[in-house]
């Protein structure tokens, strides 16, 4: 590039003569330009780039250099903000608008009258619109200098919103009910707070962690803490990891729960782990609490049955094991139906807590007593040995239970009875063990009670028997398979009949007669008496309807029937039925009846009695408190023993026929003799004053017909 000078000369006229000229080269000098030009211009896009507001003040205080996002910040006009314009009067129009109000004192100096101190001066405030901008002057080698301003607005706010959301979690932290900790992978614990110290026996104080802290390696069982890292390795969480530990701080143990998870960095890299902890001793305890109700019985504290079949199937899986033998023992308390219907029923638990710590205390380590329910308990013997030690141990408990019991003020006595199995020999499993025993246990049972019995192959069949014959009952029942037959009752002074007692007979279609004494207990056992008891009230009344005279009938009436309800109206009902006056209706009831729930028996008694219905007391002198009865209801009759009569000619037998003689004249009760069958005894009982007599010699039980003939040709001799 030529840059041209040139002079021209003229003459006179006017006219250019000549031309002297200079050709100069320019080309660097317009490069050079062109390149200050596109630096000032990319110098003016970088400014306008800027996030940052700046101002560039020259040595003599005017402004040499400014961008847009000064004025956008501080909301300056053009006219107050321009080159050239002095830094002075932007600063006194700032002052004038508050803009250094909430600037730091020490710095309101020399932002009010630009007397910087030397260096890098920098401060932060707030605008009086809110927003917070970071000013900065730092000087120039020239003699000016730069100030910047930045708008920290947004990263304060952050800033605070973030200082918000950590005392939040430190307050959350701190205060949880529960313990909260991180730790690091190894198991090092390096933030704990006040909950978790609490737990572990520090207190409050115990924020800060104890010195040298202390490891998540606090499980007291071995292997624990292993299986809990194990366990946050694969899954990268622990949800209710229930240990026992002990506390850092008093070494007492406790059980606390914990949940865990891995805390992992951007790369997925897991840094720490945290977790909670909960204490969870009472929670370990209530479920040791459900735990034992499940299994053992609540009133004596002995397993019950469910804990005594798991430790009967575990003790003979070991036996089977080891070569051993195991023992069961089945035990049913004898007589403790009367006690607790006599007594009532906190009596009657009072007196089972009794003989369920003497059975445990008959026992030596290893041995397990059970409550199965009721009066019912069962013993397991591991590897007792020979029979001969079964049975000692087996007189012991019997010895053991059959010790008098005082339940408040009063003594009482029960017996129990015992069925005994042994493994292997009696049954290959549990549950055949056991039930041999049962089937033992009534053995004994019938054996007279308060005894014992081993299992014996022919006692299945027994059993079996048994619960056939209640089946076949049933049937009967439904059926009108049963039948009374009436043995009659003599008046001793002239030999009068006075009337008849209504015996249940049962003449079985394949078995022939069975015997009372075979199906009436075992109608009481099953609860089929009030079915029978009730249709033997209501036949003996329909058939005695049409008897002449006033001779009267006489049912007996079980225990059973006295504890279900209906019997007074089953009375009601027969009467109404039959049209028999209620003075020759005759009930006979034994001890067993009055030793239940006595007060409501003997008003049940007042009602009937009542009614006109006669009360008989029977079997009198084979119970335990009869004179006691005799005083609290006045009987129309009491019927002594056959025993009694057997052996009249005994002393004793004698004298309580005598006392009862004796009871009855001065209570103005009839008193029968049972089971006359000897003229000797006729003899006896007509001399001790008896006014009644019943038995074989004088008649035996016959159908309703016969009965009627034998008595007419009494009448008629």
């Amino acid at each position: 590039m030529v840059a041209v000078h040139g002079i021209g000369e003229h003459d006179d006229a006017g006219r250019l003569v000549s031309i002297f000229g200079v050709c100069l080269d320019v080309t660097g000098m317009a490069r050079s330009e062109q390149r200050l030009r596109e630096t000032g211009e990319a110098m003016r896009a970088a400014l306008e780039a800027m996030d940052q507001g700046l101002v560039m003040i020259g040595p003599d205080d005017r402004v040499q250099v400014h961008n847009q996002r000064v004025r956008d910040l501080l909301e300056l006009p053009e006219d107050v903000l321009h080159e050239g314009v002095s830094y002075g009067a932007v600063r006194r129009f700032l002052g004038r608008r508050g803009e250094f109000v909430h600037a730091p004192p020490e710095a309101q100096e020399w932002l009010e009258h630009g007397d910087f101190p030397p260096g890098v001066q920098r401060y932060e405030g707030m605008r009086p619109n809110g927003t917070i901008l970071e000013v900065r002057h730092a000087p120039m080698a020239s003699g000016g200098h730069i100030c910047t301003f930045t708008d920290l607005t947004a990263s304060r706010q952050s800033e605070a919103a973030l200082r918000s959301a950590e005392a939040d979690y430190q307050s959350l932290f701190q205060n949880a009910v529960i313990g909260v900790y991180r730790a690091r992978l190894d198991g090092g614990i390096v933030q704990a707070n006040r909950a978790l110290a609490r737990l572990h026996g520090y207190g409050d104080a115990g924020l800060s962690l104890p010195e040298g802290g202390f490891s998540h390696d606090w499980y007291i069982e071995p292997g624990r803490h292993e299986a809990f890292l194990a366990c946050l390795e694969q899954k990268g969480h622990v949800e209710d990891f229930v240990s026992e530990v002990r506390r850092h701080a008093g070494g007492e143990r406790i059980w606390v729960s914990e949940t865990a998870w891995v805390v992992r960095d951007a790369a997925g890299r897991p840094i720490w782990f945290e977790g909670t902890v909960a204490d969870a001793t009472e929670r370990k305890r209530a479920q040791a609490l459900i735990e034992h109700m499940a299994r053992h019985d609540a009133l004596t504290g002995l397993p019950n049955r469910r804990l005594f079949q798991e430790t009967l199937a575990r003790e003979i899986d070991g036996a089977r094991r080891d070569g051993g033998s195991v023992v069961v023992l089945c035990c049913d308390l004898d007589r403790f139906k009367a006690v607790n219907d006599t007594f009532g029923h906190p009596a009657g638990d009072a007196l089972l807590r009794v003989v369920a710590g003497r059975l445990r205390a008959t026992l030596r380590e290893g041995d397990v007593v059970a409550r199965l329910g009721g009066d019912e308990f069962a013993i397991i013997l591991p590897s007792r040995g020979k029979q001969r030690r079964i049975a000692a141990f087996a007189r012991r408990l019997i010895q053991a239970a059959g010790r008098p019991v005082d339940l408040g003020g009063r003594a009482t006595t029960v017996g129990v009875s015992i069925g005994v199995a042994v493994w292997p020999k009696h049954g290959d499993s549990a549950d055949t063990l056991f039930k041999n025993a049962d089937i033992a246990l009534y053995r004994a049972k019938d054996s007279g009670r308060n005894t014992f019995r081993f299992y014996e192959s022919g006692m299945a069949l027994a059993v079996v028997t048994r619960n056939l014959l209640e089946i076949e009952m049933r049937e009967s029942i439904r059926s009108g398979g049963f039948a009374l037959h009436y043995q009659p009752i003599f008046a001793l002074a002239d030999g009068a009949p006075q009337g008849f007692e209504a015996l249940l007979r049962w003449n079985h279609p394949m078995r022939g007669p069975i015997s009372p004494g075979a199906f009436i207990p075992l109608a009481e056992e099953s609860g089929l008496i009030t079915q029978l008891g009730a249709w033997a009230l209501h036949e003996a009344w329909r058939e005695a309807a049409s008897w002449p005279g006033d001779l009267r009938v006489a049912v007996n009436v079980s225990a059973v029937q006295f504890r279900k309800t209906g019997l007074e109206q089953s009375v009601i009902r027969a009467l109404a039925s039959s049209g028999l006056p209620a003075g020759r209706l005759e009930l006979e009831i034994t001890e067993s009846v009055l030793m239940q729930d006595s007060d409501a028996v003997i008003g049940s008694l007042h009602r009937l009695r009542a009614m006109g219905v006669r009360i008989a007391l029977d079997d009198f002198g084979t119970g335990y408190s009869s004179l006691s009865y005799l005083c609290r209801f006045p009987f129309d009759k009491i019927k002594i023993d056959r025993a009694f009569i057997r052996d009249i000619d005994e002393p004793v037998a004698a004298a309580v026929v005598r006392a009862v003689v004796g009871l009855g004249e001065r209570l103005g009760m009839a008193i029968t003799a049972e089971g006359v069958e000897t003229e000797e005894q006729l003899v006896q009982v007509r001399r001790k004053g008896c006014t009644e007599v019943q038995g074989f010699l004088l008649g035996r039980p016959l159908p309703a017909a016969e009965a009627m003939t034998l008595v007419a040709g009494r009448a008629a001799a």
